[in-house]
């Protein structure tokens, strides 16, 4: 049996390797240089696919099986993956960069405020200093360079950092989800609703390779990771790796796009790892949820 400072070094890992993995979206989103809608559609087209081979070799059940025995949850978590990612894709085609990772600054707070008002899961003095500081550290590496976006984008980005918000509550829960299944069931829906109005047979071939890398592999392997880790940490500590997107997505287009970082995404970066390593290294405070009461 795993010792509870085992387990929490599994979350820590999991929470921070799958949102490496997912910082990767907006470089991919970038390079495909493609309409939101024919990015929603691909990737997850890509994604539903990937689960539906991967998910039988490992668990010798269908994709389909698992979401009967599983029941509502599942299905529910599902939608909200695809929520979270498609107004993710709108919102950094529809804004800029900068307005987008202010807002996602704000999951922590949600994710803490969600799961203490719907699962009885309260954060602890520590992780709520890290988080006001982590959003502090993301202030300073966009400062000087909002108010350039449009409405609609920083919208889309809000909507989205609620559902990954109340998917994380949801996934704290009910840890017997299968974590494949919803990512699964997530790219089924992304496609369904974005294939009216996209044109998914107008893309190159470099933006289809680019977006089978990141539905089919690196972006759905981000996800499960993401959900598994709070099984071990809380939903709060989970949500603080979420600024670190921003970190790692700044680094990125440095090494990839050629956009040199300035001083203060430096400073702002140093001070959001800070942050995390200061919130996540408390274990997490026990599940207390009405159901158990």
């Amino acid at each position: 049996m795993q010792t509870q400072s085992a387990s929490h070094r599994r979350g820590v890992v999991l929470a921070a390797s799958g949102m490496l993995a997912v910082s990767l979206d907006s470089l991919g989103i970038r390079l495909a240089d493609a309409s939101s809608w024919d990015i929603a559609f691909w990737f997850g087209t890509f994604t539903f696919v990937a689960m539906l081979a991967l998910i039988p070799a490992l668990t010798k059940k269908p994709l389909w099986r698992i979401v009967k025995d599983d029941g509502a949850p599942t299905v529910f978590s599902g939608l909200l993956q695809a929520a979270s990612t498609t107004f993710f894709i709108v919102a950094i085609n529809s804004t800029t960069v900068s307005n987008t990772v202010v807002i996602v600054a704000a999951a922590p707070v949600v994710a803490a405020v969600l799961a203490r008002y719907f699962i009885g899961e309260r954060s602890t003095g520590r992780v709520w200093l890290a988080i006001l500081t982590s959003i502090i550290g993301i202030l300073i590496v966009v400062s000087g360079s909002l108010g350039e976006g449009r409405i609609e984008g920083d919208v889309a980005a809000v909507t989205a950092i609620l559902a990954f918000s109340g998917n994380l509550t949801l996934w704290r829960r009910y840890p017997s989800i299968n974590r494949m299944a919803a990512v699964g069931l997530g790219g089924l829906a992304m496609a369904v609703v974005a294939v009216s109005p996209a044109d998914p047979l107008g893309l190159g071939l470099q933006a289809m390779l680019i977006l089978a890398v990141l539905g089919g592999i690196v972006g759905p392997a981000g996800r499960i990771a993401i959900a598994s880790a709070t099984r071990y940490l809380s939903t709060a500590q989970v949500s603080l790796f979420t600024p670190v997107e921003t970190v790692a997505a700044t680094t990125w287009a440095w090494l990839f796009l050629g956009e040199s970082p300035p001083a203060t995404t430096v400073v702002g970066g140093i001070l959001v790892l800070a942050a995390v390593a200061y919130g996540v290294s408390q274990r997490p405070v026990p599940l207390v949820s009405s159901a158990d009461a």
